[in-house]
């Protein structure tokens, strides 16, 4: 007999947590138990741990109520990482989460509906819950009102690599996820705007659901690592920035331009980022420009292409 197709593959990537990595994979399985008669595959990727990450997966996978394809990937990067786990991956549908997070237990089926009826291409992004109340409020879309990404509003925090979703011909006409951003690449961050980005670019839609759910456990408790996330996060926009300054398909120019005037605001005092958190408009350009800088300096010497 030909085998089952696969109607969900769910892309873990991972790199020496394995201290955190029971949670998230308990909970793929508590979601898989609960997914009925769906066909559904973990392709969990090493991405060149140096703990014993393969060992508990594999021994995990022993027992798990769904097909689990172990990759091991040496190149560091999270967008080497997806793309190696796009290779495995043999769903009809694709949908990615991060390895300090849980998905809901009905995420397999929400999946599954969200996209049983779709005639065109449909990228779909989800809610994304605070794990811990003891982190602090970052790297989280808690938004309850579902939403469609025009061309007015940034591709960046619209949906979020965490906790997002797509049909396995959108890589068709998308491709692979550029190597040079995401966690553990040159430009530190921004792997899931570009391909956010790319995707509208190319005519799909993108939908926010906020019934698509995950908890994230980031653990960023001190203040100082939220302005080391979001200086990596706006370095890594400024990237982007660069990348498409010349395309007159983007509205990257716009998004550039929206920055600009939020720290003009800020120092007129009319404008302010977070003073909870401490975190400011002008410090988050800066690190724009920074980016920009290393996005124009690394075509220049092919050591970032």
């Amino acid at each position: 007999m030909p085998p089952q197709p696969v109607d969900i593959s769910l892309i873990i990537s991972s790199r020496n947590r394995a201290y955190g990595l029971t949670n998230c994979l308990d909970a793929v399985s508590n979601a898989a138990r609960q997914a009925g008669d769906l066909s559904l595959e973990l392709v969990f990727v090493d991405n060149g741990s140096t703990d014993n990450t393969s060992e508990i997966v594999s021994e995990w996978a022993k027992t798990a109520p769904i097909s689990t394809n172990l990759v091991y990937e040496a190149k560091p990067g999270l967008s080497v990482a997806r793309n190696s786990g796009l290779a495995a991956a043999k769903g009809r549908i694709i949908a990615f989460t991060d390895d300090d997070c849980e998905v809901f237990p009905d995420y397999f089926t929400v999946i599954a509906a969200l996209f049983a009826a779709d005639i065109d291409i449909v990228m779909r992004g989800g809610r994304i819950e605070l794990g811990d109340a003891r982190d602090l409020p970052v790297t989280i879309k808690p938004e309850l009102e579902p939403a469609v990404l025009t061309s007015e509003l940034h591709a960046g925090g619209f949906i979020h690599g965490a906790n997002m979703a797509f049909p396995r011909a959108l890589i068709e006409k998308v491709g692979l996820f550029d190597t040079r951003f995401g966690a553990g690449s040159p430009f530190r961050s921004g792997e899931d705007t570009d391909y956010v980005h790319r995707a509208f670019n190319s005519g799909i839609r993108v939908e926010y659901i906020p019934d698509f759910a995950v908890k994230h456990f980031h653990g960023r408790r001190e203040l100082g690592d939220v302005k080391k996330l979001q200086s990596g996060y706006a370095f890594g926009n400024g990237a982007l920035y660069a990348k498409y300054l010349f395309d007159r398909r983007s509205n990257m120019r716009g998004m550039l331009r929206w920055d600009i005037r939020q720290a003009v605001l800020e120092a007129m005092g009319r404008r302010k980022l977070s003073d909870e958190l401490g975190l400011t408009y002008r410090s988050q350009l800066r690190d724009n420009f920074t980016g920009m800088v290393a996005y124009w300096r690394g075509q220049k010497t092919g050591r970032a292409a």
